[in-house]
């Protein structure tokens, strides 16, 4: 069954995260811990190829988070047809319990921008989304490394 969803957790509006997981529960999962960690963020999900498709081509997506295997296709199916998306900013990231050896046709491509295994955790996922938006935006990273050093002075 396609589904899609729209879960705002956004509190100022800095990005939008498509993820696509067709288990109900650890898509749940996922969503709510992205909420906790990044919760600058909104985040739309969707079950399977199909339903991301329409989901991508309605929505300003920044980043798209997507299972390896899913009911109608895999990873790569999704980013072969999301090429323009992709083409004007979208950054990939994928996600699967699969070894990284078993990854690798996918992860050699340069239109997929990160890999988190399942067993690194969200806060894994989360940390990869980060560093992805922070290189996209090259004020952000001058910025942290300018920040204040607060000194104690006698």
């Amino acid at each position: 069954m396609q589904q899609a969803n729209w879960h705002s957790s956004c509190s100022g509006n800095s990005g939008v995260i498509l993820l696509v997981e067709d288990h109900d529960i650890y898509r749940a999962v996922v969503r709510a811990a992205l909420g906790k960690y990044l919760p600058h963020f909104e985040i739309v999900d969707a079950d399977c190829v199909a339903a991301a498709l329409p989901v991508l081509q309605s929505r300003k997506i920044d980043v798209m988070v997507v299972d390896m295997t899913l009911p109608d296709g895999s990873a790569i199916d999704l980013v072969e047809q999301s090429g323009y998306f992709i083409q004007q900013g979208v950054k990939v990231i994928v996600l699967s319990s699969h070894s990284i050896s078993d990854m690798l046709p996918i992860l050699n491509r340069s239109d997929v921008h990160g890999y988190v295994s399942k067993e690194q955790g969200l806060k894994a996922l989360a940390e990869k989304i980060t560093a992805i938006c922070s290189a996209e935006v090259p004020e952000l990273t001058a910025l942290k490394e300018k920040e204040p050093v607060l000194t104690q002075v006698q």
